[in-house]
């Protein structure tokens, strides 16, 4: 017993307590042994009882020498047996002699095992001892016997489904070993009134007072049996009645077990007679009966059980028997009761589509809730509902349809004879249908039209925007009168041409439902009418057929358009069931893409409408408006009246909306008139709604669309003036079968007439809807032509007595139609008309107008027959070369950069035989190109013409009135650009040159020869590269006499030179002075004031067609101031050898054998003019120097002198730079420097330069550095990365340390300009003032040149580049750099971007370097996850003006959070208190996002650790801490893996921190509190007591006296 205490312990043991062992155990005595760690925690709890145990033991040393006990002596034994159910306890046991004693309580209940019975044995071996050796003992002992099992137990809890589920209950095991398998009871659950969901509970007092099961939704309608349960001690009463009421209608009265339940009856009526009894007591009081009632077959039967029919033990026969629809019970007479009926009164839901259920509960007087889906709206039925007895659901399902749902709704119910008995319910019904409609303006409206033989309008759409009054005036409408007749034709046109208007209510977007609701056949079948309605997509029809008959039904699905919209019923009250199969047709929306159709263009469409059977033509333009978007900027509508005259209704600009339009096309009064003039409507049209104030637009195609019935009319020529005008178009509708030629050719002249259309009827009108909408809508293109290049144009137009009134007028229409296909403007095509005859005039010229509606202007207001000419001939000739000399001028609009086209309509061939020669000279302009129109041409004088013309620019017509039909063939050709015009590259040479053009204008080279001649000059000069800097040309013209006509600086570009050209006028002097000519050139024309460059080469140019001595004389003259040179142009003169010597080579003579074959040499002659002067040999006075070879072994150089002729000379320059200003050393073209050619006369570096004129001074562009060695002439090859991107104008210079290394030579002929300075420190990008800084270089020569090569083409290494960067960059962070190849040495690449077709946002996001490439932010980007891919274009262009181009995708990525300070580690004592903050960390977003973090994990899993954190934001403080207890032991856990997860929404991250466990320093020993020797002391005093008492009682025991 060491480190135990004893206690006396009374009352139920703890868990504290060890080893019970009993002292006194039949008063409930027990010694245990308690640990002494434990000691305090039982001494509290055990105390209380101490005193209670000492009167225990003092009560048995009174008592206990009364209980019986038993003995034995050793060894004999004794059998001891108890009942059935019953256990041996052995309740006190002691084995004793005189000297000694033994306790054996336990060992004997231990032998005897608590069993029924058991042997005794005062025997040493079986009580386990011998307390006096060699003494006889004996076994005293006392036992009872005890019950084996307890009471029964409380029955099992109710199961949650109790069908077939039984309770059970058992008994408690009293003996102290085990009992075994307990017993075990079972009884069902109903029997207890065990019930679920399934079932409905209900409870009635003892008041003899019926209570009904409709509260819980329990009816007997559509049953024919009930089963249930209950529970009473008599008197159950049920009652089966007819109505809801205990008091009226029949009732079936079924007592069970009345009379104290000793008899049950059934009776006709509460407490009435009485049909049949049973006696017997059904009712078991204590549990739940099951019954059964039925009501089938002509009886009442009832029987027990759950199975209908089983066990019946009453059944009533009733030969008529009772309506049985509701059910009510009751108690009563002293007894109360509990039911269980069969819970089946759950409602089904019904779900239309678009329907979602939120609130389920069809259970008795639940509330379900439905709504529309998103995008769905609600259009009738209700939203709650609630679960009714019956199953019944009230109100009606929800129907829904899209959220943009709006009908119209009409209502057509016969209303005859044949409905007169029925109509108040069926308007009762139809009310009460359209009281679960949503009506509002919103939503749905509803009016109604009732028929017979006659249409009444009764309710119209906007008389009601209520559904509770619209029942209400729905189901007062009364019938004044009735028919035997019926017309559902004409209801449905009522509904359809008069009830559907904006004024009665109609909504513009609202769809529009027809719901006919018949009876009685017509013979005015309603299914034509019904078609035609059904051809606008709004209007839908739905068909009810109350008993019809089979013609009528028929008739309605024929009208319905499809079975699915046809409703069928045999009464009024079926139409209440089938409330939700027509709500679900009439009141959704049709699921079809039904939208106003837009144009891609502007249309001005007028309607010009005649005055008769305006009913049909109405509906019929309202019906079209319902598909025609109208709008200020789309298609405008206008509309057109007429009769005998016509009157605007109203115009284009007065409504801009399809609706507005309808409106007054509605509002309209219907008047028949007999008159029908269309050509009338057409005027009024033309002239008073297609006008600015009428608001016809200049861009918008017109449409004349006029309606006519079957009369006569005249609008042919009317119709046919507007069509050549612009870009209008005349549509016919025409009903009837009369004069539809007249009405066709009204359209079109040419036999296309697919914008006529033809009806049979106005009535059918409607059927033509689509395809009049669809011609109407189309973009009637006139194929308005906008060239890539500006055009002049002259139009040519015959003017002689040839012509009638009527061609003349065709022929003004026709070219009127051209310009309407023709974009007219100063930077398009400009138009210009010359009237011609036996002569020619200018009608207007081209600068005239500027608007295609102004040239129109124009040509409509020409007058025929001029008197500027004789009209009785036709000279096409005089017409060209009046065009040539005198149209095409500056003056008149023309311009240099404009191709100059002649469109010549002729109504036969020209007089005299110099047109075919004028045609060609006319052709052989580059700029210009000659068409021809022939009216009336016989095959057999094509030849004629085509002798003029290109044969594919010849075109025909067969007569002045099909002119217009030959349109879209002109147009394409008189509109197409001619590539000469602007030549794709230009001649340009690498020397300035100065060229004059010296052009003969004698007799000789007058009309067609002049044409030719100043075409061949044109010609070369577009075709060279004319500028200021470059080329320039100036004209010199001689006869007798020569004249400056055309200065060098007065025209610097090759248009503008060769438009000049083209504009000089003839001459008609006989002679052709040459040799003037050259001496006006040299002395007068080659002077400053005329732009002569003293840097130029001077080039004559000649053309001559006669013989001319002296010419040679004046050349050589001319040519010994070289670079001046000579170039003869001989035309079949005879005199070839003159103008050879006079050209000075062969090279620079042309020969052409007529001004008409000049064109053969003109690229020999542009070759030969446009290269740079090459001077020969000579020797100088000294022999010092000669003119250098310029043949360079590079192809493209910049030279003066070839190095070999200059290797000795030094110039004595120290420190000097120099610059080459002269043209042979300008670089003349984008390149760059492959190689440097010089001599040089010692060794040391040189670097060879570029510069670049900037003002007036020049910027060091870059240099090549080298190392030479000695005398020598070096060619270096410059690597490939250091060779110089250079550009036009740019000059080449060089620089040496010290000498200047680069030999010279005097210069006696020309020599190269330039300069050279000091200091030469000049660094790449600086700039240096050469002219005031510099010194001239005079009269020496270098030996250096510069060679080139094109420069690399710059392009992108792939044609997308990708990069990808977190979104939280800040402005200004470098995304990427832009690295094209091809990039040369110091060459300046610019970059630009655009938008990306895809990507309409990227570009204000990024920015590029202009030269740098470089892409940076540029605004601050959105976070990854909302956009994460951006792309924009980039173009790059070089010095060459070059470009490359490519994508630029950037992708972003959202960035984790950063967890700062982890991973890490630290350590902590075990007695680390709760709350103490362990460590703590920032965690910071890169990409700005909200941070947060939580404890991911530990590692041993632990209650130890928190994580805690009441930062918000992008950068935030999280602390790692001890929870509220931790318990850290060293012992047994001495590490934790703490993970803290950190999250921005998007990303996450993991922090890891590591937490050591400090080991303890030292053991700590446990110190007893100071109240523990007290609390010893105060436990062993009852010991000692009870030892003591025992004392006294043994001695007592012992020596006590019998």
């Amino acid at each position: 017993m060491k480190n135990q205490r004893l206690y006396c312990v009374s009352g139920p043991l703890t868990p504290e307590i060890d080893r019970p062992t009993p002292i006194l155990p039949n008063l409930g005595l027990i010694l245990v042994t308690v640990p002494r760690r434990r000691e305090y925690g039982t001494l509290q709890m055990e105390k209380k009882y101490v005193s209670y145990c000492f009167i225990k033991a003092f009560v048995y040393v009174l008592l206990v020498q009364n209980i019986e006990s038993l003995t034995l002596i050793q060894p004999n034994t004794e059998y001891r047996s108890c009942g059935n159910g019953q256990y041996l306890d052995i309740t006190y046991g002691r084995y004793y002699c005189s000297n000694g004693s033994a306790s054996v309580t336990d060992r004997m209940n231990t032998n005897c095992n608590y069993n029924s019975a058991c042997t005794i044995q005062a025997q040493n071996n079986w009580l386990g001892g011998n307390p006096c050796v060699g003494i006889t003992k004996t076994l005293e002992w006392t036992d009872a016997c005890r019950a084996i099992w307890g009471e029964w137990g409380a029955w099992s809890d109710c199961p949650g489904d109790c069908t077939t589920h039984n309770l059970e209950r058992t008994r408690p095991c009293l003996k102290p070993i085990s009992c075994g398998a307990a017993p075990t009871d079972y009884i069902s659950c109903k029997r207890l009134g065990c019930y679920s969901s399934s079932e409905i509970s209900r409870a009635t007092p003892n008041d003899v007072v019926y209570y009904s099961l409709t509260t819980d939704c329990l009816v007997a309608m559509d049953r024919t049996n009930i089963t249930f349960r209950a529970r009473a001690k008599h008197d159950i009463s049920l009652a089966l009645g007819s109505e809801d009421s205990s008091t009226s209608g029949t009732h079936y009265e079924i007592v069970i077990g009345g009379f104290t339940n000793s008899k049950s009856l059934i009776r006709f009526a509460i407490g009435g007679t009485e049909c049949v009894n049973y006696n017997g007591s059904p009712l078991s009081e204590s549990f739940f009966d099951e019954f059964w009632v039925s009501w089938t077959g002509g009886s009442v039967r009832v029987g027990t059980g759950s199975s209908i029919g089983s066990e019946t033990f009453m059944t009533c026969p009733h030969s008529t028997p009772y309506t049985v629809n509701f059910i009510w019970i009751m108690t009563g007479y002293g007894s109360s009761g509990e039911w269980r009926f069969i819970n089946d009164v759950a409602c089904q839901h019904v779900m239309n589509s678009h329907v979602s259920l939120t609130t389920d509960d069809t259970s008795c007087n639940g509330v379900s809730v439905y709504a529309c889906n998103s995008g769905y709206k609600q259009t009738a039925g209700n939203t709650q509902r609630t679960c009714g007895f019956g199953k019944i659901l009230s109100g009606y399902p929800l129907v829904c349809s899209v959220s943009t749902c709006k009908i119209d709704m009409l209502f057509i119910i016969e209303a005859s004879v044949y409905t007169s008995s029925m109509h108040s319910s069926l308007m009762a019904a139809i009310g009460n249908l359209v009281g679960s409609l949503q009506i509002s303006s919103n939503n749905v409206l509803t009016g109604v039209i009732t028929y017979d033989d006659y249409v009444d309008l009764n309710i119209q759409l906007n008389d009601h925007y209520s559904a509770s009054s619209l029942n209400s005036s729905i189901s007062s409408i009364s019938i004044p009168s009735t028919a035997s007749t019926v017309n559902l034709a004409e209801a449905l046109r009522v509904g359809f041409y008069d009830f559907f208007t904006l004024s009665k209510g109609n909504r513009f977007t609202a769809f529009r439902h027809f719901v006919v609701i018949a009876k009685t056949y017509s013979s005015q079948t309603g299914a034509t009418v019904a078609d035609q309605i059904r051809i606008n997509l709004k209007n839908q029809l739905f068909t009810v057929g109350i008993s019809p008959s089979t013609s009528l039904i028929t008739d309605l699905k024929a009208i319905a358009g499809d079975d699915s919209r046809y409703l069928q019923v045999s009464s009024i009250d079926d139409l209440y069931p089938q409330f939700n199969t027509l709500l679900q047709n009439i009141a959704v929306c049709p699921e079809i893409s039904f939208e106003q159709l837009t144009v891609d263009c502007e249309l001005d469409i007028v309607f010009i409408v005649e005055r008769y059977n305006l009913r049909y033509t109405k509906r019929f333009l309202a019906e079209l408006m319902d598909n025609i978007t109208v709008s200020s900027n789309g298609i405008r509508v206008g509309m057109v009246l007429y009769d005998s005259g016509a009157s605007t209704v109203f115009n284009l600009n007065t409504y801009t909306s399809s609706e507005s339009v309808r409106r007054a096309i509605e509002s309209i009064s219907e008047t028949n008139q007999t008159d029908h003039l269309v050509d009338k409507g057409l005027i009024e049209a033309r002239d008073n709604v297609f006008t600015s104030t009428g608001g016809d637009r200049t861009d918008a195609s017109n449409y004349y669309v006029f309606i006519v019935g079957p009369f006569e009319s005249y609008p042919e020529a009317v119709a046919k003036d507007i069509r050549s005008s612009g870009s209008n178009y005349v549509f016919a509708i025409h009903i009837g079968n009369q004069y539809i030629t007249e009405y066709q050719k009204a359209v079109d002249s040419c036999g296309d007439y697919t914008k006529y259309a033809n009806v049979d009827s106005y009535e059918n009108l409607i059927t033509i809807k689509n395809d009049i909408l669809q011609k109407i809508t189309s973009c009637e293109s006139v194929n308005i032509t906008n060239p890539d290049c500006l055009i002049d144009i002259a139009f040519i137009m015959e003017d002689t007595d040839e012509l009638s009134a009527t061609d003349f007028n065709d022929m003004k229409s026709f070219f009127v139609s051209l310009v309407s296909r023709m974009i007219i403007g100063d930077t398009a095509i400009r138009v210009g008309v010359v009237t011609y005859a036996d002569g020619a005039r200018t009608a207007f010229p081209l600068n005239q107008y500027s608007t295609a509606n102004g040239v129109i202007m124009g040509i409509t207001n020409i007058n025929q027959g001029s008197n500027a000419y004789n009209r009785s001939s036709r000279y096409v000739d005089k017409a060209l070369k009046y065009i040539q000399m005198e149209f095409f001028t500056t003056g008149n609009g023309d311009r240099s950069n404009a191709a100059n086209y002649y469109i010549l309509l002729t109504g036969g061939p020209s007089a005299g035989n110099k047109a075919a020669a004028f045609g060609s000279a006319i052709r052989s302009i580059a700029s210009s190109d000659l068409f021809i129109v022939g009216v009336n041409i016989s095959t057999s004088q094509d030849s004629a013409i085509l002798d003029m013309v290109d044969g594919d620019k010849f075109l025909k017509a067969e007569n002045f009135s099909v002119l217009q039909c030959i349109n879209d063939v002109v147009v394409p050709n008189i509109t197409q650009c001619l590539d000469s015009v602007t030549p794709t590259s230009l001649v340009t040479p690498s020397c300035q040159l100065d060229i004059v053009f010296i052009m003969e204008t004698s007799e000789s080279s007058s009309n067609e020869n002049y044409v030719f001649l100043k075409s061949f000059f044109s010609n070369i000069a577009r075709k060279m590269d004319v500028s200021s800097s470059t080329i320039r040309i100036g004209v010199v013209t001689y006869n007798t006499d020569a004249y400056t006509t055309i200065a060098l600086d007065a025209y610097m570009t090759p248009s503008e030179i060769s438009d000049q050209i083209l504009a000089l006028p003839e001459g008609t002097d006989k002679r052709y002075l040459i040799d003037n000519a050259l001496v006006h050139t040299k002395n007068n024309f080659f002077i400053a004031a005329n732009g002569d460059r003293a840097s130029a080469a001077n080039y004559y140019v000649f053309a001559i067609d006669g013989v001319r001595s002296g010419a040679s004389i004046q050349a050589e003259y001319i040519m010994k101031g070289w670079p001046s040179t000579v170039f003869a142009i001989d035309i079949n003169s005879g005199y070839e050898k003159e103008y050879r010597r006079t050209a000075g080579d062969n090279s620079r003579y042309f020969y052409a054998s007529s001004y008409a074959n000049l064109s053969a040499i003109e690229s020999d002659v542009i070759a030969a003019i446009t290269k740079c002067p090459v001077p020969q040999p000579v020797t100088t006075t000294d022999g010092s120097l000669m003119f250098a070879d310029v043949s360079a072994p590079c192809l493209n150089s910049l030279i003066y002198l070839y190095p070999e002729d200059l290797t000795e000379g030094k110039d004595g320059g120290q420190d000097t730079m120099y610059l080459m200003t002269d043209f042979v050393y300008t670089i003349t073209s984008c390149s760059r420097i492959t190689s440097w050619e010089f001599s040089h006369w010692k060794s040391g570096y040189i670097d060879f330069m570029v510069w670049r004129p900037s003002g007036s001074n020049y910027k060091l562009v870059a240099y090549n550095t080298i190392y030479v060695s000695g005398k020598n002439t070096t060619t270096y090859t410059v690597v490939e990365y250091e060779r110089i991107a250079v550009l036009h104008g740019d000059v080449i210079g060089w620089r040496s340390k010290g000498d200047n290394l680069v030999t010279s030579g005097p210069c006696l002929g020309p020599c190269a300009e330039g300069y050279k300075a000091s200091p030469n420190n000049v660094q790449i990008g600086e700039e240096f003032d050469w002219t005031n800084s510099g010194t001239s270089i005079n009269g020496t020569a270098y030996a250096i040149k510069a060679c080139l090569e094109d420069n690399t083409a710059i392009s992108f290494p792939t044609s997308t580049l990708s990069a990808k960067i977190p979104d939280h960059l800040p402005v200004g962070s470098f995304v990427t750099l832009l690295e094209p190849n091809g990039a040369d040495y110091a060459e300046v690449v610019n970059y630009t971007a655009t938008q990306y077709q895809s990507y309409t946002n990227s570009m204000e996001y990024f920015a590029v370097g202009e030269t740098t490439g470089q892409i940076t932010v540029a605004k601050r980007m959105m976070k990854a996850k909302v956009l994460s891919d951006y792309a924009f274009l980039v173009i790059a262009k070089d010095s060459c003006n070059t470009t490359a181009t490519a994508t630029v995708s950037i992708q972003t990525q959202n960035m984790p959070p950063e967890v700062l300070g982890m991973p890490n580690i630290i350590s902590i004592t075990e007695e680390t208190e709760g709350d103490t903050v362990l460590y703590t960390t920032i965690v910071e977003d890169p990409s700005g996002d909200s941070v947060c973090c939580s404890l991911e994990s530990t590692l041993p899993k632990t209650n130890n650790f928190v994580v805690f954190g009441n930062d918000t934001g992008i950068r935030v403080n999280y602390s790692i801490m001890a929870s509220d207890a931790p318990a850290f032991s060293y012992r047994q856990y001495n590490s934790y893996i703490v993970k803290l997860c950190c999250d921005d929404d998007e990303d996450k991250s993991t922090g890891v921190l590591i937490v050591n466990i400090k080991k303890p320093n030292k053991t700590t020993s446990y110190e007893p509190p100071h109240w523990f020797l007290l609390s010893v002391a105060v436990s062993c005093t009852p010991i000692f007591i009870m030892a003591a008492s025992a004392c006294l009682v043994l001695i007592h025991t012992m020596f006590v006296l019998d």
